[in-house]
């Protein structure tokens, strides 16, 4: 049984003030697809975050629209979904009885979460166990836990993640028939992972984090939320991280598509895919006038999503605009090179002790990190001469 794990879509994303629907369009109407058709792909699952929020634009439920109708009626591929924490989860299982009968299994509340689905693949029926994003009050209250924890273990438990997973996962599995293969679909934080930098946070205090060992007896584990793709612990436990790079911290990230093999003894050999952006994400380092004038920067990044951190001390007038003239979609620009003014506290007694032409100098300095030249002070000099002469 060969299965595309991917997650964390974001349908609808907003960078820099301009939707990817164009984007994600390119990879999941296309390459996707064709991944599909070439691996010979049994089945697909979707880690959460399927949108980026709660109410999505209408384009981006365009999309998911077009992507899960050709799945059911022209590849005839079942998908198995479950909400993440971007998702409305009852807005993404809207349809979801009609939907499963056409292969599309959505999973986004723990209430409807609390059974495996069996599929029946060629070699023979695996349980998908649906663990969708969920606050852990909510998990407790559809397990019915609340009448056999204690007062104090109630008030700490239905406020982490943890205790609650395991449960899910326990009940989840002593529902399995004995020797069946299983597979855990969930979308949370699990301990030890790397954050990419567009993650948001589920909850304060670190009481999202997930043990793996939650997952430990499941066959495979497909995980979202984490956009990098990454092991936790061991090769069955994944996230495959997000499609597109959604922030300039993941610039390095290698997005890919994780492929799972899976023998009829649940045993899991792991391919990954990479991704082939329309646009990629990169930061670009060094003096404006040489970013401007690098050929084999501009044609290789030419149409890409480009943040310039410029190494420059002096004001540049009119810079994004005329990066934007060489990098089309030039969406930031930082400027490392002024280094961020001193916080170095000035003593009281000193303080009192300049008049207003040596504080402004002293401002000066913090700010450039470096003594005036004698051709800046003499300017600064003239114009508060001017500015005095004038109050």
């Amino acid at each position: 049984m060969r299965l595309l794990h991917t997650a964390d879509w974001h349908l609808g994303r907003i960078f820099y003030g301009q939707y990817l629907t164009d984007d994600q369009a390119h990879v999941l109407e296309h390459q996707f697809f064709h991944i599909l058709r070439d691996e010979k792909i049994d089945g697909v699952l979707l880690a959460g975050d399927v949108f980026d929020r709660a109410v999505p634009p209408v384009e981006a439920v365009e999309l998911w629209d077009s992507i899960i109708t050709r799945l059911a009626m022209d590849y005839k591929i079942p998908l198995f979904v479950v909400s993440g924490n971007h998702d409305g989860a009852e807005r993404l299982e809207v349809g979801r009885s009609m939907l499963g009968r056409s292969g599309i299994h959505i999973w986004g509340s723990p209430q409807r979460s609390l059974e495996p689905y069996v599929f029946e693949a060629s070699d023979g029926a695996v349980a998908i166990c649906p663990m969708p994003y969920s606050e852990p009050r909510r998990i407790a209250v559809s397990l019915g836990l609340g009448e056999s924890m204690s007062t104090v273990e109630a008030a700490i438990n239905v406020h982490s993640y943890d205790p609650m997973y395991q449960a899910w996962s326990e009940h989840l599995q002593s529902q399995i028939p004995k020797g069946m293969r299983s597979i855990a679909l969930s979308h949370v934080f699990v301990m030890g992972g790397e954050v990419g930098g567009s993650e948001r946070t589920l909850s304060l205090g670190g009481s999202e984090i997930v043990n793996p060992a939650v997952f430990k007896d499941f066959h495979y584990t497909a995980l979202g939320h984490l956009h990098g793709p990454q092991r936790m612990g061991a090769d069955y436990i994944r996230y495959s991280g997000s499609p597109l790079k959604y922030s300039f911290d993941e610039h390095a990230q290698k997005k890919s598509f994780t492929i799972v093999e899976m023998d009829g003894k649940g045993r899991v050999e792991i391919d990954t895919i990479p991704v082939e952006a329309k646009r990629d994400v990169v930061i670009l380092e060094g003096y404006f006038e040489d970013l401007l004038n690098n050929t084999a920067f501009q044609n290789a990044h030419r149409d890409d999503y480009v943040q310039a951190r410029l190494l420059d001390t002096m004001p540049i007038m009119d810079g994004m605009a005329k990066l934007r003239q060489v990098y089309h979609q030039c969406m930031t620009i930082e400027l490392v090179g002024r280094v961020a003014m001193s916080t170095t506290e000035i003593s009281e007694p000193i303080f009192k002790s300049l008049n207003e032409r040596e504080l402004f100098n002293q401002f000066a300095e913090s700010v450039w990190q470096q003594p005036l030249t004698e051709r800046e002070a003499s300017y600064i000099n003239v114009l508060w001469d001017r500015i005095v002469k004038e109050d």
